[in-house]
């Protein structure tokens, strides 16, 4: 489905499901602290398998769906500190089972020359300045897992809104192309990589069940809106200027 459709319903649906579903995963991979536990096991969880059993009712999601309800359960009795530790088994840099979340490490595998690390980070960053995203000072890389499906989570809630008060016209194809770019030429690249990993190693199952949901979806979300046939990109700010906030 690489354009949005004469059938705005489906489009509305298909636009908030994506957002809602890349909103929970961003949540999973943050810091975590009592706030934000609260907001994953009270509203992103449930939210996630309502919008996955949606997604994926025509295909076979049954995997996903399993693994989100599977998820929730996990979410049920956690505490923060066990998703701290967690998280520091799963993410710090004195872990001996740590899986890099962030893009270009996960890409080292190959060699790279720096000026194309360089240039990578930079695409990144020019992606989330297009789309109003106030980079700051935060000592969070644009490339870390959390940041890119944030990033998603912004495009799809952007198309929404588009849609919703605009009907399927430029401003929603501008956003659901730039969901099939980024995509392509970054989440597909190294997300599914980044997942197994931490589905592999042997950490908190927690982080183990978010890094299968994660492969998975991605996988999933990249067919379902066609990123391998998304347009070369040529992101200019100010043709973003006058698209609609996001939810």
């Amino acid at each position: 489905m690489p354009a949005i459709s004469p059938d705005i319903d489906s489009d509305l649906l298909l636009s908030v499901d994506r957002a809602r579903v890349y909103r929970a995963l961003a949540g999973l991979f943050r810091m975590p602290d009592g706030e934000s536990l609260g907001e994953v096991r009270e509203r992103n969880l449930p939210e996630l398998c309502e919008s996955l059993e949606r997604l994926t009712e025509e295909g076979d999601g049954s995997t996903l769906v399993g693994e989100a309800r599977a998820l929730c359960e996990l979410f049920e009795d956690t505490e923060v500190e066990r998703l701290r530790r967690g998280h520091d088994l799963a993410f710090d840099e004195s872990s001996a089972i740590r899986c890099a979340p962030t893009e270009m490490d996960q890409l080292d595998g190959t060699p790279q020359l720096e000026l194309t690390r360089t240039f990578e980070m930079a695409d990144v960053g020019g992606f989330y300045k297009a789309f109003g995203v106030e980079l700051g000072d935060s000592e969070q890389r644009v490339d870390h897992i959390a940041a890119e499906l944030e990033f998603m989570n912004l495009l799809a809630a952007k198309e929404f809104t588009a849609l919703k008060e605009e009907g399927p016209g430029e401003n929603a194809q501008i956003c659901r192309d730039a969901s099939r770019v980024f995509l392509r030429d970054h989440l597909v690249r190294w997300a599914p990589r980044f997942g197994e990993c931490l589905s592999a190693a042997d950490g908190d199952p927690i982080y183990s069940a978010a890094g299968r949901l994660l492969g998975g979806f991605i996988v999933f979300d990249a067919l379902q809106i066609d990123a391998d046939g998304a347009p070369v990109h040529n992101i200019d700010p100010a043709a973003r200027k006058d698209l609609p906030q996001s939810l």
